[in-house]
């Protein structure tokens, strides 16, 4: 068992996308029933609009009275903190009177960082320690990247970077499979320009795997720069290269794309990723961050993704205590 690995569960599986209601009570049972599974730290997910409990600092103070409180209240469903925030500045936000925002372009930098430390500062009350943002666009709304592009972007993640760390809250990049980034020698040259005091990498398995990469190689390459996991499995990789087609979040993940793929994210063990020998490597190679096991719309009801996960890293990879 690893003792450097700190386990947790990512929230969003519990409400997928702005456009659904979520209610105070089920996101207390969603607490309880991750917790019964045998993760007691939680990573939230930033959703604008007033229609999740937790998706913004205001929300949480709203609902719950401050963010202070809500941190005092995690142990009564048994929930040590949080541990991370994902924000996705690229995602429109009502209360930030954006469409989306573009870390490729500078005249963006100072509402980014405006959205950023506001999240910061709520995820440091909480005791958290990473901020996971995405470092670029999509490649369908950016293109192929550029070196003044790249630049823009690492200076604008160094920005937010600087101030999350006087919060004492780090920035990580997390890669995606749809990403204008593609290749590791754009992440070279864009880890090159990055701050490694402020700003380093959120490794995704899934994603990762599914642009085609092999994650334990990748993790071997950038181990020193690496201080956040998603954990979850890919059942299939994008052969034909649909991370260009338009709007690919919905033309290649939600539909599919040209092979109808019906579910491209799996429970940990069910599909391509080889999580046994990432662990010996992450274990090797001495890491010591955040693990954040992550459902994507996985079976029903959506605590079935978690139980199964729960199970395999119990059984299996022997990272979690055995159930009672």
């Amino acid at each position: 068992m690893s003792t450097n690995i700190r386990w947790g569960y990512a929230f969003n599986q519990w409400k997928q996308g702005w456009q659904g209601f979520a209610r105070v009570e089920d996101h207390i049972r969603a607490f309880k029933g991750t917790s019964a599974a045998g993760f007691r730290q939680i990573e939230l997910t930033a959703f604008p609009g007033p229609w999740d409990p937790v998706g913004r600092p205001e929300s949480i103070a709203i609902n719950f009275g401050s963010v202070k409180k809500f941190a005092t209240q995690l142990p009564d469903w048994g929930i040590d903190r949080i541990s991370s925030w994902f924000l996705d500045v690229g995602q429109l936000s009502f209360e930030d009177l954006h469409f989306g925002l573009l870390p490729t372009q500078r005249a963006q930098h100072a509402a980014i960082l405006k959205q950023a430390t506001l999240h910061a500062e709520a995820l440091a009350e909480m005791g958290g320690e990473c901020l996971v943002v995405a470092p670029f666009p999509h490649f369908y709304r950016e293109g192929a990247l550029d070196a003044e592009r790249m630049q823009a972007a690492a200076d604008c993640w160094n920005a937010v970077g600087r101030v999350t760390k006087s919060l004492g809250v780090h920035t990580v990049l997390h890669l995606d499979a749809l990403s204008a980034l593609r290749t590791t020698q754009e992440l070279d040259q864009l880890l090159t320009l990055t701050d490694a005091s402020c700003v380093n990498l959120a490794f995704d398995t899934a994603e990762l795997t599914i642009a085609g990469h092999d994650v334990v190689a990748l993790y071997r390459r950038y181990h020193s720069r690496v201080r956040h996991f998603h954990f979850k499995d890919a059942l299939e990789t994008d052969t034909l290269g649909e991370y260009k087609l338009p709007h690919a979040e919905r033309a290649m993940i939600l539909a599919g794309g040209a092979r109808k793929v019906q579910r491209w994210f799996g429970e940990l063990g069910t599909g391509k990723v080889d999580f046994p020998a990432l662990l010996a490597a992450m274990n090797e190679l001495g890491y010591n961050g955040l693990a954040i096991v992550e459902s994507d719309k996985g079976p029903a009801p959506v605590m079935s993704s978690v139980l199964l996960n729960s199970w395999y890293l119990q059984r299996v990879l022997k990272v979690l205590p055995l159930a009672a």
